[in-house]
């Protein structure tokens, strides 16, 4: 008999194990789930040339020379350069046998909800991490574009949080400060995609039952089935490299002082005071290390750059401020970055 692996059909037994004693669905403790609040200020912006996205920023402008009577002076002109972004098209698809279901759409909801929950933690791990140099079916996140993984490099974009004195033990994470919108920084989805009619993120198509072919039996053998396909095409456009600055090689573990660092608030007031149009709708990101260390830093007496305040409605949460600037927990930004170097 044919096996059915884990993780790749939905199976009866999985169904069972979600319901309660009186058969219900039952509530599930999620143990997998991440904490991935940047979805609560990423701008979606349609390309504007199909499945790519272009604009144009200043590459130079004229600066006037001062001169003397009867003294000549050079000619200027301003100069632009041309941003070009692709989007990456992230696809899944769930096919669950008509007699798992049995009529039980709930069952089918929920499992449809663990689809959109997983690819949604998949497009901001490719913002952080996704490089096209390994796969080109990717985007390039923050850490493979040149403005954010050197320090060397001259857009003061990134902060050393151990001062050059950084370990070369690959247990580092970083913080980010983000500043969201238009010429600034954005998500793209393809020209005329349903996004432009305010859906969310991640479109889910019904293609109800129908009869498929098993796997592995070349058409030869067939069952009934309920059939969901789910989809994101997306892109990451940095409108404005300044838009982002990156507080480097924080340590996660072995922090000794000496040359494994907890968060330091120098690289992190370095950071601020680099932010573009007066810091405007910024947002600081970090994962939940890195919010342990700082939460532990605003119970210190004295510390004032530090604030939390309580969140307003039924479902809101407390919020940690830095001097005025929310602090979100992204759990996509791993514990296990490379040391930055020049």
């Amino acid at each position: 008999m044919a096996s059915l692996p884990l993780g790749t059909n939905l199976t009866l037994a999985e169904i069972q194990r979600r319901r309660d004693p009186k058969g219900n669905l039952a509530d599930r403790i999620d143990t997998i789930s991440q904490e991935n609040r940047i979805w609560e200020d990423i701008v979606l912006v349609p390309c504007n040339n199909g499945k790519f996205h272009e604009d144009r920023l200043i590459a130079t402008r004229p600066s006037g020379t001062e001169r003397a009577i009867n003294e000549g002076i050079t000619q200027e002109a301003s100069t632009t350069q041309t941003i070009t972004e692709p989007t990456c098209m992230l696809a899944a698809l769930s096919r669950v046998d008509e007699a798992v279901i049995k009529g039980n759409m709930a069952a089918r909801a929920d499992e449809d909800a663990e689809f959109v929950k997983g690819m949604m933690e998949t497009v901001v791990s490719r913002l952080f991490d996704g490089a096209r140099s390994t796969d080109l079916r990717r985007i390039n996140g923050i850490h493979n574009r040149t403005n954010y993984n050197s320090l060397t490099n001259t857009t003061k974009t990134v902060f050393d949080n151990a001062g050059g004195a950084a370990s070369g033990t690959a247990n580092k994470t970083s913080m980010y400060f983000f500043q969201w919108g238009l010429k600034k920084l954005y998500l793209i989805y393809p020209e005329g995609d349903e996004r432009a009619q305010g859906n969310g993120p991640i479109k889910v198509t019904d293609y109800g039952k129908s009869i498929i072919d098993q796997a592995g039996t070349s058409g030869a053998k067939h069952y009934p089935a309920w059939q969901s396909w789910f989809n994101f095409d997306f892109g990451l456009f940095i409108a404005d490299y300044r838009c982002i600055k990156r507080v480097v090689n924080i340590s996660t573990s072995n922090i000794d002082g000496v040359n494994d660092f907890s968060i330091d608030e120098n690289a992190l007031i370095d950071a601020q005071s680099e932010l573009e149009y007066g810091g405007a709708g910024a947002v600081i990101y970090c994962n939940k290390t890195v919010l342990a260390q700082i939460r532990k830093r605003a119970n210190e007496k004295g510390n004032a750059f530090y604030t939390q305040t309580e969140g307003e409605g039924p479902f809101a949460r407390s919020v940690t401020y830095w001097d005025g600037i929310p602090i979100k927990r992204v759990d996509a930004i791993t514990n296990d970055q490379a040391t930055v170097t020049a």
